[in-house]
Parts: structure tokens; sequence; C-alpha cells
């Protein structure tokens, strides 16, 4: 009979509720590590591990050439240009091409990662200050001259740095994982599991911070002392830099304000005396020394970046964690933020109407005062509301309002400040579970059913509630069942994204750039604890999370699950043609893909329901390549020469059966993601089954 084609556009994400015979042939019926986005199903993008120091994605390595070679460059050690002051670090030994150590004459090259610094011609090349060879000629970035050693060093290079990097020091979970100000923060346990500490990624690795002390006092007049006055004891001498002044009760001017200092560089032993400021004495008075400001062990951070000063060199990041007091940080000085509460706790955080919002055991929302997070005095604006039910997650400015969530409640809370707060409930019949509301449209949660969205109705400042998880609801009810958490979540603001995070490591990427959600599954072999989507210092939205094994990972960066192979597939709906009565010949499968030089994939094809009677097409591994371009039309370096701009997987099946299921599987490390975004059978009608 004579051969037709039928092409598909290859989207819809994950369907396990309709029946086989209505699915449509772009849908996905099985799948993990592959993504719906805006051209079609792209594999699932890498993570690897963060520290501040370079990334394995970013590795390279350069050959520079040497000779008057009188010792061994070993692989590992540490090459410096003697003139140049240039390093770089030995990934193989060094390569004689010509001559020997022994006659001080041996020729060859070096290959290095990790360059710093440009080395010169003819400079000595010394190991620990001890001179080993001379330079011949400047390094020169991935000079292999063939692609075998070309692969076989830029993947050395990106497992040596991947080495380099460390955990953050401690012990357990990560409990918090943060952006703020161009530079990444972390919070981890101590080695004994006593306290937290809070960590800066820096060019060295994960790094403690001091968190500076703090000092009860009461004023000694109506003087104020204020921030960066260098406080002196009267009796004891000893000094201090006041960084922040925070009155908790009383003014300046009434002479009767008490609160506390956040100090830094302090000198000597503060007793029972008073504090003089520049000569003047008298100014404040203190019981007893400060004290060092010290972190509980075991809580789940959260935080917000937020102005509430005006001035933009002010704007900090804040935080809480559900075992210590809330606390601002702007990089150097770390300040507790003393509530009042008599367990000053909180668990939730966020910033709305120039307030901010902290949530405390028993359903207790409070709010500081209108541009003032010191403040938590009812007097200047600061107030509580009580949500009547665990508060589980703020999401703010939903329409100018503040959406309160509850395990089992939904509140809007209408108005700008104290004088005209109203809290109105959307529904009190299900709720956000914890760390799963992130600010989408005008919002996404999950719940016991699924992720929903609050949805506008007609009428200004009135929302509904709908699913937007109906088409992979058996998902949601075995995990409930299997006990399998929620862990994190995550907003993806440039890909257009919510990802969802469960406990035995798994996940669900939502992708809203089309009418209605599309949604695969992805299992990243660990759990996610701790997530954040922010910016780099160059406004490029990066996301990290924190797991149990202390590392901090950055998603959707390098090409592999940390230097592990992402195990990726899809299976394409059983397609019947139209005809699901006859049985049919399938001739040929070709796959649309955008794929870098090299990509790997495999293809199989099961027929009739993969019923045992009709044999499966064995899988096939095809070479792939895409990412050609038009000429004078696309950017150089950003499209391969001589390629087309598609690439094609073409299958030839010769199979039987009355519909066709495809796969695409691939397993790959040192791969970039492809995206798979067209299908084109072709076939051919035999007989109708009676």
């Amino acid at each position: 009979m004579t051969q037709e084609t039928t092409s598909y556009i290859l989207q819809g994400g994950l369907n396990l509720v309709t029946p086989a015979i209505r699915t449509p042939a772009g849908h996905v019926i099985a799948g993990k590590n592959y993504e719906p986005d805006v051209r079609g199903y792209t594999r699932t993008q890498g993570f690897e591990r963060y520290d501040g120091r370079p990334k394995p994605s970013e590795a390279s390595y350069s050959l520079l050439n040497f000779d008057a070679g009188t010792a061994a460059i070993a692989e590992g050690d540490t090459v410096t240009g003697a003139t140049s002051s240039a390093t770089g670090e030995a990934l193989i030994d060094a390569v004689i091409t010509s001559g020997s150590y022994v006659g001080n004459d041996a020729a060859g090259y070096l290959i290095l990662t990790n360059v710093t610094g440009t080395f010169q011609d003819d400079e000595n090349l010394q190991v620990s200050a001890a001179t080993k060879s001379v330079a011949d000629g400047p390094a020169t970035n991935r000079g292999a001259d063939n692609d075998t050693d070309d692969t076989t060093w830029i993947r050395d290079a990106i497992e040596t740095l991947r080495a380099d990097i460390g955990v953050v020091p401690g012990s357990g979970r990560i409990r918090g994982v943060w952006a703020y100000g161009g530079n990444f923060w972390a919070f981890r346990d101590n080695a004994g599991g006593t306290a937290a500490v809070m960590h800066k990624a820096t060019t060295s690795g994960w790094t403690a911070q001091d968190l500076g002390r703090e000092i009860a006092f009461t004023s000694g007049g109506t003087t104020e002392i204020a921030s960066q006055d260098t406080i002196t004891g009267a009796t004891s001498g000893a000094t201090a830099v006041v960084e922040r002044v925070l009155v908790t009760s009383g003014t300046w001017a009434a002479g009767d304000a008490a609160g506390r200092f956040i100090l830094s560089g302090q000198t000597g032993t503060f007793q029972a005396e008073n504090l003089d400021v520049g000569g003047t004495g008298n100014l404040a008075t203190i019981a007893a020394n400060s004290t060092a400001i010290t972190l509980v062990a075991g809580g789940r951070y959260e935080f917000v970046n937020h102005n509430f000063f005006g001035a933009a060199s002010l704007r900090r990041m804040y935080g809480c964690d559900g075992a210590n007091k809330a606390f601002e940080w702007d990089g150097s000085v770390y300040v507790p933020l003393v509530t009042g509460m008599a367990t000053d706790t909180p668990a939730h955080i966020t910033d709305h109407k120039n307030h901010l919002f902290l949530s405390f055991a028993g359903g207790s929302v409070q709010h500081s005062s209108i541009t003032t997070p010191y403040e938590w005095n009812v007097v200047t604006g600061a107030g509580e509301i009580g949500l009547g039910q665990e508060v589980t997650g703020f999401l703010s400015d939903t329409q100018g309002l503040l959406t309160i969530f509850g395990r089992n409640k939904v509140s809007f809370l209408y108005g700008n400040d104290s004088s005209d707060w109203n809290l109105d409930v959307l529904t009190d019949d299900a709720g956000a579970v914890e760390w799963t509301s992130q600010k989408i449209g005008l919002g996404l949660y999950m719940d016991d059913i699924g992720v929903r969205s609050l949805n506008p109705t007609d009428k200004f400042g009135d929302f509904q509630i709908g699913t937007t998880t109906k088409m992979v609801e058996p998902i949601f009810r075995s995990k409930k069942k299997a006990s399998i958490t929620p862990t994190a979540s995550l907003r993806i603001r440039s890909r257009d994204q919510y990802r969802l995070f469960w406990s035995d490591g798994t996940g669900l990427t939502l992708y809203f750039g089309r009418k209605n959600p599309e949604i695969l599954p992805f299992d990243l072999g660990m759990t996610v604890y701790a997530a954040c989507s922010s910016e780099d210092a160059s406004g490029n939205e990066v996301l990290f999370f924190g797991s149990d094994d202390g590392y901090v990972y950055q998603l959707d960066s390098g090409t592999s699950f940390d230097g592990a192979a992402i195990p990726a597939f899809l299976r394409l709906p059983f397609n019947h043609l139209g005809n699901p009565t006859y049985d049919t010949r399938f001739h040929k499968a070709t796959l649309e893909v955008d794929a870098a030089t090299g990509t790997e994939i495999a293809v199989i094809a099961e027929f009739s329901y993969a019923d045992d009677d009709v044999p499966p097409l064995e899988s096939l591994a095809f070479s792939v390549q895409g990412g050609g371009g038009f000429w004078d039309e696309d950017n150089w370096d950003e499209f391969v020469w001589s390629a087309a701009v598609e690439g094609l997987a073409e299958v030839h099946i010769d199979g039987i059966g009355r519909n066709i299921s495809i796969g695409v599987i691939s397993n790959a490390i040192y791969e970039e993601p492809h995206t798979v975004h067209g299908l084109t059978l072709h076939y051919s009608f035999r007989k109708l089954r009676r």
C-alpha cells in the first residue's frame, strides 16, 4: 500500500488521565528529566556544586610549550611564571617531545587548568619557587591539535575543578541558602550540631561569618548615641563601634530610651558601667559585658531582600528560621530583630507595603512599624493579625494584597497599614503545604490535591482557586500514599516555570508559557532541603539548593548531575493515526531535535499498547547534530558551522500494530541539553481487525 506521513508538534506535557485512545500525539505518557519549554521537550539541565570558586562548567585548559627543562612537572603541581606571576594547575604530567631532564634540554608541553594571569615567552616556570623549565611562547587556550585530546583534557579540567569545591563546613543538611548583594550565603549547623553558622561563598570557598556582639543599654540622658559612634566604658576603658541602635522602649528625647547596641571591633571587656562617646560621659548605662551573637541549631531558613530606608545602598537581607530571632544582614552587620514575643522564633517572612511581616506559632502574624523593621511597637504602627491556624507561608503584592497561607486556609490582607488592615478568607477548606508557595502570576501553591493557582474573577479583588496539575493527579496521589512530602519549590522567571521538589529527590516542572500548563517529572537523585531563585552581580537569574550532604549546588548549571550522568527518557502516546481498529505498518519515524555537536540519543518503539505478541523495536542509538544557523542572521559562536538548522533522528521501524509509541532515551555526562520538538511518522494501513 502507498506510504503516508503525518507530523506532530511535541508539546502538552505529561498526560496520565486522558484515555489512551484519545491522548493527543504530542503529549507524553511517561518521562524523566525532560522539561517542557517554548520549543518542545528539553532534557533537564545539570547541577553542580558551588562554593564561590570557579564552577566545573567554567573549566578550560591551556597548552603551554616549554624548553630548557631540568626537572619534571607532575600532575597537580601549581606552576607559576617567575616574571608574570601567572599560575596554573598541571592537569597531567609534563609531556616531553625532545631532549631530557638529565641533559637540561627537555622540551615539550604542559596542560594547565585554573589559569590566572598571562604566561610570558622565555620566563622561568616554577613549582614551589624552584625553576623546572622555561616557557616557549604564550599559553594557548584549548590548544589541542585533535578532537580526542581536546575532549580528554576539557573533561579532566571539569572534574579537577569539581574536586576543588568543598562542602559548607559543619554537619547535617544545609539549613538555608540565599543571594544578596551579589554574594551567596549558606547556613549549616556546626560540626557538633550545637549551633548554626552563617557562611559566605568566596574565591577560597565557604567562609564563616562573624555575627558581631550586642549589649543592652538604658539612656543616661537626652543625648543620642548613633550608629558609627565609638563607645568607651567609663570604668573598664573597653571600646567598640556601634553599628546599630535598636530602641525597644522610651525615647532619647525623653531621656528614657532603652534597647540594644549592635557592636563591632570591641577591645577590652565592658562591665556594669556608664558609656562615654568622644569625651562626653554618662550617655548610657550597661549592666554587663556585651555578648557574642550566636545562632541555635536546627532551623529552616527563609529570606527576603528589601529596602525599608530609601537610599539605594540600604537594601538589606532579612531572614528567619523558626529557631532563632529574625534578623537583618547587610553583608557585615548582623542584627537580631526583637519583636517582644515570649517565644521570638518566627518561621516565615516577607515584606509588604514597607512592613516586615513574620509568622509565629499559633497562627500569629506580626508586622513591624512602617519603614522601620527594628520597631515592633503598636504605638509606632506595628501590629498583630490572627490567622486561626498555623501559617505555612506568605505571598506579597498579589494585586496589592498579602496572601497568608495556612495548612487549611487561604486569606488575603487588604489595606495599607495597621489603621485599615482587613483580613478576608478565600477558603478554609484547603491551604498550602509549607515551602510550596511561589509568586507566579497571582500565586501558586500545593495543597492535598495538587498545585493550585490564584485567579482573579471579574470583580476586582475577588479570586478563585484552580488546580493546574489535573493531568498528573495520579502522581500526587501516589506520593501522598507513600508519605513522600514536598521539601521546596522554585520560581524560574526566565523559563516561565515552577518547580516542586519532593523528599525522595523527585519533582515536577510546570511550564506556563502556553495556554495550559505543561508538566514533566524529574529525578535529581538527591533531596532538596533549601532552595532559592535570585540574581547574580550581573543580573542573571541563578538557582541554588542545599542537600543533606553539606554541599550547595547551582541548578541549571553544567551538563551533569554533579559529575554523574543525567538519565532521561520520554514515552510518547500510543498513536493509532485516526484508525484504532486497523493494523498499520510503520515504516519510519523522524524526530526533529535541537542538539549540540555529538549529542547521542536512542529511540525505541512499542506497538499495540506494548502487546507481548508484537515485538518492540530494539533501541537504536543516534548521534544527532543540529544547531546550524543562517549566514548573516545568527551571531558568530552561537551556531555550528556547516550543521543543519535542525537535527534529525531517523529510525527505520518496519513494525506492524494497531498503534505505535515512540520513546526517546538519553544518558550523558558532558552533553549540553537537547530539545525534541517534532515527530513525523511514515506508515501504511494494512487491514481492518474484525
